[in-house]
């Protein structure tokens, strides 16, 4: 992403214009965008709009600025429904300082993500008890398709997968309008004309037709059943990872046969504890099931390069570590699997009768727990900011310029937009008439050819007296070995210091 004015610059005079160069297609939170001074008033814009397919962002003052800083922000939506905040401080005239703009109002709005994980669940364990189930049950047991069963649990994933859908809806409507109580008709027909709106659209009236007339009845209502399946497995890929237009068309197909291959194992599980009434031989549900489930795997893996980057943030983001008890279930669910096929891997008479059971075995509902399970872990997945974008990682050190003057440095190693860099430092013995002690910082990279680059500080005291220095809007433009110096005046002359880390 970048901007005009940059983040951090200085223009002479009133910019006509504010604009964000985005790279994939957006829509704007209504009421989002904003102009505040460094008084804290808020300048009116003419007009808002989005250019280039929707990849730029333009803000246009309604009346010029005056000289002084100032915080431009607006939310948007990005295409895999993730709300994104955007800003630009600068300055104009003769204004140099930044440290009084004020913090961002939407900065902490992504929060309204986790609203949708509910509807998320509900829509992903709708397509497995709707689409997953129709799948399975007519290419392995189609004896089940006129069952009342079948019928009463495909009805429930039916219902389960339209309130999630339409959930949905009403989630990304209020991101679109600023919250719930502001939902207008011009955001609901924005999210309606969207890929994903129509998607859910066609899925919601294909599941409200099917819940009237399962499939199973003939050949029309099968055909509607695939047609439902299809149309679920679209709008769910479009509602998670496979919206983004990063790296499309791999991750829109990598997501699409990652939903497809999850919902028909899944249901399968599903349908073994809730639709058959004795446990049928599990060979021919094994080797279905297993050709499922490594496409789950492959895909699985695919999509986890993709947003995981490094492989760090597996531990230290909320995406990784979501990531990694999903899996870890997933392993359990096979183990479980694999349990219940080595007891139930035929049947009697010969191996292809149903075996009696007098209720139903503990293997079977421990993996039917489990696929559930699976399927929490995954709205959660989806809710959350992708590893690759929330993965931080911070190098410490601390400089001795001798005579007590020790600084303790901190800074962010991923250089994925506006990064921090602290210096600490505690006087000590410090008189009331001693200066203020003052620090400057530059970074440089013989590696990627920068000679310098200049850090902006912001002073301030701790209540116990140590003073903080901290970075205001330091970008790291390219990854690479960087080096970091670090200028100290404490009374008794300049020092330099200096370290070396890796940007990622």
């Amino acid at each position: 992403m970048s901007s005009s004015p940059g983040d951090g610059s200085r223009v002479e005079v009133s910019p006509a214009l504010l604009s964000f160069e985005l790279n994939e297609v957006v829509g704007v939170v209504e009421g989002s965008p904003q102009l505040i001074d460094h008084d804290g008033v808020r300048h009116p814009f003419s007009a808002v709009r989005l250019e280039n397919s929707g990849r730029r962002l333009v803000l246009v003052p309604a009346d010029g600025l005056t000289d002084g800083a100032y915080l431009a922000t607006a939310r948007v939506l990005s295409a895999d429904t993730h709300v994104v905040s955007l800003s630009i401080r600068f300055t104009v005239g003769s204004v140099t300082g930044l440290g009084n703009v004020p913090d961002d109002p939407g900065a902490d709005a992504g929060t309204a993500q986790f609203l949708g994980i509910p509807s998320k669940w509900a829509t992903y364990l709708g397509v497995a008890l709707s689409a997953g189930l129709f799948v399975v049950a007519r290419w392995v047991w189609p004896n089940v398709l006129g069952g009342r069963r079948f019928r009463f649990v495909y009805r429930v994933g039916a219902t389960l997968l339209v309130a999630g859908l339409v959930g949905r809806v009403v989630l990304l409507a209020a991101q679109q309008s600023g919250g719930l109580s502001g939902i207008s008709g011009s955001a609901v027909a924005a999210v309606a004309s969207s890929r994903l709106g129509i998607a859910i659209a066609a899925a919601v009236m294909l599941s409200l037709a099917c819940g009237i007339r399962p499939p199973g009845r003939g050949r029309g209502s099968d055909a509607t059943g695939y047609l439902q399946a299809a149309s679920a497995i679209v709008a769910v890929t479009l509602g998670g990872h496979g919206g983004s237009t990063e790296r499309w068309p791999v991750s829109f197909l990598g997501t699409g046969v990652h939903v497809y291959a999850g919902a028909i194992w899944l249901g399968g599980v599903l349908l073994l504890v809730l639709v058959q009434e004795q446990v049928p031989p599990l060979r021919r549900w094994h080797g279905f099931a297993a050709g499922h489930v490594a496409l789950v795997a492959i895909t699985g893996i695919l999509l986890a390069f993709i947003q995981v980057d490094p492989v760090g943030a597996l531990i230290s983001t909320v995406y990784g570590s979501t990531l990694t008890v999903k899996v870890s279930v997933a392993v359990l669910t096979l183990i479980a699997g694999s349990l219940a096929y080595r007891r139930f891997s035929v049947g009697s008479a010969g191996g292809t009768e149903p075996l009696p059971v007098r209720r139903r075995p503990r293997i079977l509902v421990a993996e039917a727990a489990l696929a559930i399970v699976i399927l929490a872990a995954t709205s959660v997945l989806t809710s959350v900011v992708p590893a690759k974008d929330s993965y931080t990682t911070n190098v410490r050190t601390a400089l001795d310029f001798g005579a007590s003057e020790v600084l303790d440095v901190e800074i962010d190693s991923v250089r994925r937009g506006a990064r921090s860099l602290t210096v600490r430092y505690r006087p000590e013995g410090a008189t009331g008439g001693a200066p203020m002690p003052d620090v400057g910082v530059e970074l440089s990279s013989a590696e990627v050819n920068i000679a310098r680059l200049p850090v902006e500080l912001r002073t301030t005291m701790s209540a116990d007296g140590e003073l903080v220095w901290d970075s205001d809007g330091l970008i790291v433009p390219v990854a690479g070995q960087w080096k970091v110096t670090v200028r100290f005046e404490g009374g008794r002359g300049p020092k330099l210091a200096s370290f070396y880390y890796e940007a990622l």
